[in-house]
């Protein structure tokens, strides 16, 4: 068994501490980032160092196994100078946790390997599994695994029905997959979200984990993996990824156009930008709209720790609930953000100006898939008005409802 310890596991409060420190720096190579479209190697060595991509993983391999929400809070200080390097702390050095929902035999596989991980996802594309000896061969291209170019390994989707949806998630190593730049884009473009590509690879029973198995309530990686990360329904701790990625950026767009603003006089009379009313009261608009998702996130991961202390499953109801927060917290980002950077005019569109990068990071978050403004809030109306909502969970779970279905989205959580 491949087991190790650290000697020492940092808390909450030093983790935020130590981001705040690589704040300046982060800030720096921002657009370095940008022109190489992935993250530079030394941004990666220094975020490996300070122990971020640790965080979420597995104690008995020697991650700090820390409780749910930690990603946020050090991703949003660095999302303050650059939105790539938020997303690589919150969204891809998260995915650890991924690997300790895998059975024993696929951690201890990956964990004799490396010690000190990164690890790629892909679920937009799919792969065909085929079913062989100890095993399936597996083909496909996925798109959009960021940080792949740093990766150890990728988990990718793939289906043993060519005619259903993805039906299993499927580790993959470096020497499977080919890479293939693609990643050129407005915002978050020092995330290297490349496309790989599988011809034909082997990947033994234990590196493909059925779809319902890693989604749901017990893993097979919880038993050996105590944390209830590994135990709990994954969808509403996966969207909490999104949030320093949005408000990160946001605080940081804020804090920028602030400083610049401050020394700013008109251009044809000279009058200081900052005694204009309407400039005053945009700024505390996109203040407002910052706090206004602070206060949502915090909310949402009290509410995921408060979960997994107690040992709950979360209802399906619950899961709808949390994709809907999170795309509002994206559209209050975004709004924030896309005022400051109209405020600034024509000197706002500048290559190098960090106000319009920041706010084309948020945009970019925005556009997810499971951001989808549409299909988050549909569901929750369609709920609202006693409609089916197409998520069998919350359905089967309202039809067993004694009470009305209103009543319970609307009342307080406990």
């Amino acid at each position: 068994m491949t087991t190790g310890t650290q000697s020492y596991i940092p808390n909450k409060t030093e983790l935020v501490e130590a981001a705040r420190a690589l704040v300046p720096v982060i800030r720096e190579r921002a657009e370095k980032a940008e022109s190489l479209r992935r993250m530079p190697d030394d941004t990666i060595a220094e975020l490996k160092a300070a122990g971020f991509n640790k965080m979420y993983m597995p104690k008995r391999f020697g991650g700090f196994e820390l409780d749910w929400g930690v990603h946020y809070d050090v991703a949003r200080e660095l999302g303050r100078a650059c939105g790539s390097t938020a997303w690589t702390v919150s969204l891809v050095f998260s995915h650890i946790f991924w690997v300790g929902r895998f059975y024993p035999e696929a951690q201890e596989e990956f964990f004799a390997r490396q010690s000190d991980p990164i690890v790629a996802t892909g679920a937009a594309g799919n792969g065909v599994l085929k079913e062989v000896d100890g095993g399936y061969r597996l083909s496909g291209r996925w798109k959009f695994l960021s940080c792949v170019d740093h990766a150890d390994c990728a988990i990718v989707t793939g289906r043993d029905d060519p005619e259903k949806t993805f039906s299993h998630f499927v580790m993959v190593y470096p020497e499977d997959y080919k890479i293939i730049d693609t990643w050129d884009t407005e915002g978050l473009r020092g995330t290297g979200s490349n496309d790989v590509e599988i011809g034909d690879c082997f990947v033994p029973w234990y590196r493909a984990l059925r779809r319902e198995d890693f989604l749901g309530y017990v893993t097979p990686g919880s038993k050996i993996n105590d944390h209830y990360m590994y135990r709990m329904r994954a969808a509403p701790l996966q969207r909490s990824w999104f949030a320093a990625p949005l408000v990160g950026p946001a605080r940081g767009a804020l804090e920028e156009y602030c400083n610049i603003t401050k020394s700013r006089t008109g251009q044809m009379f000279g009058e200081r930008i900052i005694d204009q009313v309407p400039v005053q009261v945009r700024v505390a608009e996109s203040l407002a709209e910052i706090e206004t998702a602070e206060l949502i996130i915090d909310k949402n991961l009290h509410f995921i720790h408060e979960s997994g202390l107690k040992g709950d499953d979360f209802e399906g109801i619950e899961v709808l609930k949390a994709r809907r927060d999170m795309t509002y917290v994206a559209r209050l980002c975004v709004s924030a953000t896309t005022r400051l950077a109209e405020m600034m005019g024509a000197s706002g569109q500048q290559r190098g100006n960090p106000v319009q990068r920041l706010m084309r990071d948020c945009r970019a978050v925005a556009t997810h898939i499971e951001l989808q403004w549409d299909h988050a809030m549909a569901p929750i109306g369609r709920y609202l008005f006693d409609l089916p909502t197409g998520d069998p969970v919350v359905d089967s779970q309202k039809a067993n409802m004694s009470g009305g279905s209103v009543g319970s989205l609307i009342g307080a959580r406990s």
